[in-house]
């Protein structure tokens, strides 16, 4: 008896683990590019949702790149995988490559939408709707 009530209580622990499992409070350990890092617990990296930045060799990669490593050094990100409730629930994958779309924040800022209000990135209409769409330069 006491045996089924443990294992049926281990059993919904893990079920909380999982669900909650797709949102994650971290620090970043590496900043790949503009819209791309890789948080120190767990160890994943975050493709940011609904935004578009350059990539290496491209113009304005340096200035992206520079711009997401200021805005989260030393801070705790917090990051939705889609599907969690971002603006890209329904129109983006949960995975691009082995990186988690997701949609990501910094001392309550969304970091794509201050990529796309600083002119780093554009938005990613196809993704995010129009949720970038009003504060873009470009539209992707």
């Amino acid at each position: 008896m006491y045996r089924i009530a443990f294992l049926t209580i281990l059993i919904l622990m893990a079920g909380v683990y999982v669900a909650k499992s797709q949102e994650w409070q971290s620090s970043v350990s590496r900043v790949i590019d503009g819209d791309t890092f890789q948080l120190s617990r767990p160890l994943v990296r975050i493709r940011l949702c609904g935004v578009d930045t350059p990539e290496k060799r491209q113009r304005g990669y340096r200035e992206a790149t520079n711009f997401t490593k200021a805005m989260v050094a030393g801070k705790t990100v917090h990051c939705k995988v889609v599907g969690e409730g971002t603006p890209c629930d329904g129109r983006s994958p949960k995975k691009s490559g082995k990186r988690f779309v997701a949609q990501c924040f910094v001392d309550g800022k969304d970091i794509g939408m201050e990529l796309v209000k600083a002119g780093h990135a554009c938005a990613w209409r196809k993704f995010s709707g129009r949720h970038y769409v009003s504060n873009a330069k470009c539209v992707r």
